[in-house]
């Protein structure tokens, strides 16, 4: 007498398994597992880069911000705190892009800027925070985000430099 069968066809079973398999693989594939396996130099935590970041970029971070930048860019971090990017061998006189902080306020700084006569400027959303922007003539632009009790800035005489542009879209805030 034959036994009635208890459970799924045995094929059912051979394709949950590959089914299985596959889809750890993709995970794997994709760097789902990545915290699992890349070691995180001791930080207790792996940064998240940008989605914007190119292959070869470097991430540069503060307590505050950071940014993506091309390995090819030497970081100068000046005494005013000020944190200057240029390509190798550029021109050090001009502004590829340079982050700044201030204790200001956004209303106190357009204040100031009306006073000098500055352009009237554009009030925006960057990273996710109130901002303004002032385009001073000859391609300088220059960015104030409104962080918590200052003001986070970001100059560049090379706004349509694509790499500038790229590093102007993976500029986050961190919270």
């Amino acid at each position: 007498m034959k036994h009635p069968r208890k459970g799924p066809p045995k094929a059912l079973k051979i394709l949950a398994l590959i089914a299985g398999v596959l889809v750890i693989g993709i995970f794997g594939w994709y760097g789902y597992f990545s915290e699992f396996f890349v070691s995180s130099n001791g930080d207790g935590e792996i940064p998240q880069d940008s989605a914007l970041l190119p292959l070869g970029w470097d991430t540069y971070e503060t307590d505050s911000w950071s940014v993506g930048y091309p390995r090819d860019y030497e970081v100068h971090e000046r005494n005013d705190g000020a944190v200057w990017f240029l390509p190798t061998g550029g021109n050090e006189k001009k502004t590829y892009f340079l982050v700044t902080e201030e204790q200001k306020t956004l209303s106190a700084l357009k204040i100031a800027r009306a006073a000098e006569g500055y352009p009237d400027p554009v009030d925006l959303e960057m990273a996710n925070y109130p901002a303004t922007k002032y385009d001073i003539g000859l391609n300088r632009v220059e960015y104030f985000i409104l962080y918590k009790d200052r003001l986070i800035e970001i100059f560049s005489d090379s706004p349509e430099d694509e790499t500038i542009a790229i590093m102007f879209a993976t500029f986050a805030i961190k919270d």
